[in-house]
């Protein structure tokens, strides 16, 4: 990832085979950046890299409204990662930036296209979807 002023990327995590932002193979626009840390603090706002943004829950069920379940999963067994594993850790929810009001979130288990699933739940975060400006 590009160092850019006034952009922290540090939250995430680059190890893996795609440097922790995986495009998406249903929307060229969206990429998933993962975190280092398992668990999303609610209260935090998580910058994407520069030329793109932290993607809102409309924004996410307006690009992913397909429910065949086919295609690549967003990160399941993808960039070198077990399953939903990478590095010893478990992560399975990429999080929009109002989730701590809707909810909502991609699966990382998920087929790429299917739409936005709903949980409170802060652990096995994965990390944040975003959207090229």
């Amino acid at each position: 990832t590009i160092s850019v002023p006034g952009i922290d990327t540090s939250w995430m995590l680059t190890t893996d085979s795609c440097g922790g932002f995986r495009q998406s193979t249903y929307d060229s626009s969206v990429h998933y950046a993962v975190s280092l840390s398992t668990t999303w603090d609610k209260s935090k706002y998580y910058d994407c890299p520069s030329g793109y943004h932290w993607a809102c829950t409309e924004e996410g069920r307006k690009i992913f409204q397909n429910d065949r379940m086919t295609g690549q999963s967003v990160y399941y067994n993808q960039c070198g990662w077990n399953r939903y594993t990478y590095e010893g850790s478990y992560r399975s929810s990429f999080r929009f930036r109002d989730s701590a009001i809707t909810n909502g979130y991609k699966p990382a288990g998920s087929h790429d296209q299917d739409p936005v699933y709903t949980s409170p739940s802060t652990s096995d975060f994965a990390g944040v979807v975003c959207i090229k400006d």
